[in-house]
């Protein structure tokens, strides 16, 4: 049967998987996007000359792992060949491991799309018809129920089974607002189940889908959450009114980390305009840490944003299956391209940039609200007095730090089990290392519209003073939500909205339309030494 429609397809957006060149851009594209995907046609040659190779050894009898022999410490069992239909049957329907909550509906478009390219690589041994089967439903709005838990991070196996489950009509898939069995859900788009051949069952169930799906998403959201933070900070200095010299061209130019270099050359972005950048406008010489190492802190994250989306580059178009089919050797090998530690500790660096990123705009927060440091009221209240004025929002933000250094522990050295007797003793827990990385990005919209509170009570009280591009946009859309700070018992701010303007993107769309253009997530080259040459924000004057 053809599929009888693509219609969940909103975007003018088609991605061509090849197997090599797909970007995190790409699989937000089709997660969230709707971009239509096809395969191809050089990739489906790939793809049927692989599956030629998994033919001829099959039929030559050699044992070939998860093809004709069990799994993990039952490898040592053979299939018989007219046993291995229904063994490839078990495989995928058996897997009941997954658990918890379902995952949303744009992780699991982003984990269908990244498998689709993996399976376009060539390496998988699959038949052409069970990867367009993927991108068939994939573009008809099938959307497996995949559960959130049971992966330790080496190919996500039961995360993947739930997808896996579906294509061969079990398992649940949502098709437009309802929730059907999998045969019900591909007949409803026109497609039947497939009947997975041998090779094609690890197929189904492998390859990292979760970290790569999920963990693309992940990586844009906290693209965004950096420029976010570059905006609270800046709206920070002006009301604290800062001194600039930190973010002054030689600073960065003198010690050329490439994420520093950004994170200077957007503040002064932000700030142009500003009345901080006249002579005498700043109050303090120097200024506590938090304001004064805001592009050295914000740049190691530019720089750990740069290193997680290399190694992402790498593994979204890598071969990534166990036992990996070698066309030009007609071989099929035994390996472990699986284990995705490089990224599981790459999520870890960046939640350590992001909780470091948190920590420091905590610090801005207590500083704004203490008189001592900003010579403005007490709790930022309209004059001093016996009440807190803006003080919780001090205790909240003390709470999200403690919750933000908790989230930060690694977790790819976390593993420490000896399954399938004692064969499966080492894991990323890759999975594991997203989903944390994702609750932390949450935590830093929160954090963000905190400090965009102070930020703009402080610029309030500090009186009517020309502010930057960029921080006055920053503070209209703080406005929008959060009312000026005049009588406590009569203050009703819409914090949670303010957190949805962080979350969605907004506030640093507006904020770059006025100020400048916000690196993308491709624009992060990757650490290292920024030159003139290789980076226009190095300035040589």
């Amino acid at each position: 049967m053809q599929p009888s429609t693509d219609s969940l397809s909103t975007s003018e957006k088609l991605v061509e998987l090849t197997g090599g060149d797909l970007t995190v851009e790409d699989v937000v594209a089709v997660a969230r996007d709707g971009a239509r995907v096809r395969v191809s046609d050089e990739a489906l040659r790939r793809v049927r000359e692989a599956r030629t190779v998994v033919e001829r050894v099959l039929a030559r009898g050699t044992p070939v792992y998860g093809m004709n022999t069990g799994l993990g410490s039952l490898s040592r069992h053979h299939v018989a060949l007219d046993e291995l239909e229904q063994f490839s049957f078990a495989t995928v329907a058996d897997q009941t491991a997954s658990y918890g909550q379902p995952l949303h509906t744009d992780i699991v478009r982003a984990m269908m799309v990244a498998r689709a390219n993996g399976m376009a690589k060539a390496g998988v041994g699959v038949r052409r018809e069970v990867v367009v089967q993927l991108v068939e439903a994939l573009n008809a709005g099938v959307h497996p129920v995949v559960r959130r838990l049971g992966s330790v991070g080496q190919g996500d196996l039961s995360e993947m089974a739930d997808i896996g489950k579906v294509m061969i009509g079990r398992g649940y898939a949502e098709v437009g607002d309802r929730v059907l069995p999998g045969d019900q859900a591909l007949a409803a788009v026109g497609l039947d189940p497939i009947s997975p051949a041998p090779k094609e069952a690890l197929a189904l169930v492998s390859a990292n889908g979760v970290t790569l799906g999920h963990g693309s998403l992940v990586l844009v959201d906290a693209a965004d959450l950096t420029d976010s933070f570059q905006i609270a900070a800046a709206l920070s200095l002006e009301g604290f009114a800062g001194n600039l010299s930190p973010i002054h061209p030689a600073a960065a130019r003198m010690r050329p980390h490439a994420g520093e270099i950004k994170a200077s050359a957007r503040l002064r972005e932000l700030l142009d305009g500003s009345h901080l950048w006249e002579p005498g406008a700043a109050r303090n010489l120097q200024d506590p840490l938090s304001f004064r190492c805001v592009p050295q802190t914000h740049g190691a994250l530019n720089d750990a944003l740069s290193f997680v989306r290399a190694e992402m580059d790498v593994e979204l178009n890598s071969a990534s299956d166990n036992p990996l089919v070698v066309v030009e050797d007609e071989a099929i090998i035994s390996v472990g391209n699986f284990d995705v530690l490089a990224l599981a500790m790459a999520f870890d660096l960046l939640r350590l940039g992001i909780a470091s990123a948190l920590k420091v705009a905590d610090e801005r927060v207590q500083k704004l609200l203490w008189n001592a440091f900003s010579g403005l009221p007490t709790g930022l209240a309209p004059q001093d007095g016996p009440t807190g004025g803006l003080r919780p929002l001090g205790r909240w933000c003390a709470a999200l730090g403690a919750e933000a250094r908790h989230l930060a522990n690694p977790v790819s050295i976390a593993y420490g089990a000896q399954l399938a007797e004692g064969v499966e003793d080492h894991a990323s827990m890759a999975p594991l290392s997203v989903r944390k990385t994702s609750e932390l990005v949450s935590l830093g919209h929160r954090m963000v519209a905190h400090e965009l509170i102070c930020g703009a009570q402080a610029v309030d009280l500090r009186g009517r003073r020309p502010i930057g591009q960029g921080t006055r946009v920053a503070y209209e859309c703080v406005r929008e939500c959060v009312p000026r700070l005049l009588d406590e018992t009569d203050w009703e701010p819409e914090v949670p909205r303010l957190v949805d303007l962080i979350a969605n993107g907004e506030l640093a769309a507006r904020v770059a339309a006025d100020a400048g253009e916000r690196d993308p997530l491709v624009a992060h080259e990757g650490p290292g030494v920024a030159t003139s040459e290789n980076d226009s924000r190095v300035e040589s004057r």
